[in-house]
């Protein structure tokens, strides 16, 4: 499935979110609970470009939010949703984590690099890897992951901070 900018903006601010990449650069919550049907569209479109990855599992940030876009991409693949969180400090996450796994972090736009880093250390401790971290928008702060975010997938690409000031 494949969407264009214009409809993955015009879904973004049905849930909420920012609607166009100038108002993205730090996007609000994206929230597919307001619009299942644009999370289903937005989630299809993930899903049929993260096969390539070849990912076992999906993870996901401690954000209901993005459980559901998750789900969407995780049910459309047949893979498993795990979702990490912090602990005090300790990332940990729900069963379901297969050792070894190729996995892919989902996101509606990744907002703090760090949430990127425990993805990363996650599934290392796992004994696998972050193959990619697959976004609604890439924002600044994804770009600045770099190489630890894997392949990044993302449907529409925010302005860059200089620009948008």
């Amino acid at each position: 499935m494949t969407i264009n900018a214009s409809r993955t903006w015009e879904l973004l601010g049905r849930g909420g979110s920012a609607t166009d990449a100038q108002a993205a650069v730090s996007p609000a919550k994206y929230n597919g609970l307001a619009d299942p049907h644009g999370a289903e569209e937005l989630g299809r479109a993930l899903a049929a470009r993260v096969t390539a990855l070849t990912p076992a599992a999906i993870v996901v940030w401690e954000d209901p939010e993005d459980v559901v876009l998750g789900h969407v991409v995780g049910r459309e693949l047949s893979l498993p949703v795990v979702r990490a969180y912090d602990a005090d400090g300790l990332i940990g996450h729900s069963a379901g984590l297969p050792a070894g796994a190729r996995v892919v972090l989902v996101a509606d736009a990744v907002r703090d690099g760090r949430v990127v880093r425990a993805a990363q250390a996650l599934a290392e401790q796992q004994g696998g890897t972050l193959a990619g971290t697959a976004v609604i928008v890439e924002t600044p702060r994804l770009r600045e992951a770099g190489a630890a975010a894997g392949s990044v997938i993302a449907l529409v690409r925010a302005a860059d901070e200089a620009r948008s000031e």
